[in-house]
């Protein structure tokens, strides 16, 4: 990163002050004070610092991560060239730009915090803002968990918008990832409720409880067991829609053909 390698000159000029003001003369200790108020600059904007880095100089994706996409994302196996290029840099930019947090678990393995990224990164892509800011912290759990909003349902997703978070189980979203027409996609499903609350502007179909049974036909997950693996009684009706719309696009489009016309338009997808 960046802001690291600004540190160097400060630092050396600080301890060289005040080598300098210990040897030979106090009064040039003193002379530490920029060096160690310009550190205060560059550590607080650290963060702006390394991301005007990143959008001149993209990371690379790394290989596992590049395996995972091109065997297990349709969504990015049907692109251009040009656009894997974009969907790939974009996913290694989500994850520099967010802090991946375990709750339970030792760390995120990196495949889990791939998922999470390709995940959000393929529901913006017709967008050029993509990284959905509001939300820089993701939580992943080994499995089901409680909430202050719903402490007495343990559920598979959440996102919490005044602390910034989204918070995922991974006993859900890596199935989900990786089999998505034999379990719920819970990565799109709180993805899409993650991106109409940052941009509320965008228009999305009316799906409501009556399109239950077209949701039924097009997945052939059933209401109760959908319910019971999100792990909240109320569900987002237009969050499953999108999630199904992705993954099951074909059969959506012959079942709900306006609401997939819709939703192509809301997300820009082609």
């Amino acid at each position: 990163m960046l802001s690291k390698f600004l540190y160097i000159p400060f630092v050396l000029g600080a301890v060289a002050a005040l080598i300098y003001g210990v040897a030979v003369d106090s009064h040039f200790a003193i002379y530490a004070v920029p060096f160690v108020v310009c550190l205060a600059v560059v550590y607080i904007l650290s963060p702006q610092i390394d991301w005007w880095w990143y959008q001149r100089h993209p990371p690379q994706l790394r290989p596992m991560l590049r395996h995972l996409i091109n065997t297990q994302l349709p969504f990015y196996q049907n692109l251009s060239v040009a656009d894997k290029l974009k969907f790939r840099t974009r996913m290694a930019m989500y994850m520099e730009a967010n802090e991946f947090m375990p709750q339970g678990l030792e760390s995120v393995p990196l495949d889990l915090s791939g998922a999470v990224a390709a995940t959000a990164v393929q529901l913006t892509f017709g967008y050029e803002e993509y990284l959905m800011s509001k939300f820089e912290h993701i939580i992943v759990y080994p499995h089901p968990f409680p909430s202050p909003q719903h402490p007495e349902e343990w559920h598979a997703s959440e996102h919490f918008e005044e602390d910034g978070v989204i918070m995922f189980s991974a006993e859900q979203l890596m199935p989900g990832f990786m089999q998505p027409k034999r379990f719920l996609n819970i990565g799109l499903y709180e993805y899409t409720r993650v991106f109409r609350n940052c941009h509320p502007d965008v228009v999305f179909p009316h799906i409501s409880e009556e399109h239950w049974p077209a949701l039924e036909e097009i997945s052939g997950f059933q209401k109760d067991k959908t319910i019971k693996y999100i792990g909240l009684k109320e569900i987002d009706m237009t969050a499953l829609a999108v999630s199904h719309f992705f993954v099951f696009g074909e059969k959506f489009k012959a079942v709900l053909p306006t609401e997939y016309a819709a939703l192509a338009t809301a997300l820009k997808v082609a």
